[in-house]
């Protein structure tokens, strides 16, 4: 998987044709942009919800004394 990944960034692992050059490999850059952001979002998403639940509550429950 590395080794893939090594080359498509290179450039060897899609081909040399023209359409492999015009067409696929930005349709498949653009793909690995997009599901890095997403991580990204997802990342900060649940680092947030983390921060939130750590923090004591706001509104006190109710207690019958």
């Amino acid at each position: 998987m590395w080794n893939f990944l090594l080359s498509f960034f290179i450039g060897s692992a899609i081909g040399s044709s023209r359409i492999a050059q015009r067409v696929v490999k930005p349709v498949l850059k653009l793909l690995a942009i997009g599901v890095l952001f997403a991580g990204v979002i997802y990342t900060y998403v649940v680092f947030h919800a983390l921060s939130e639940r750590s923090q004591g509550h706001h509104v006190h429950t109710y207690t019958n004394r």
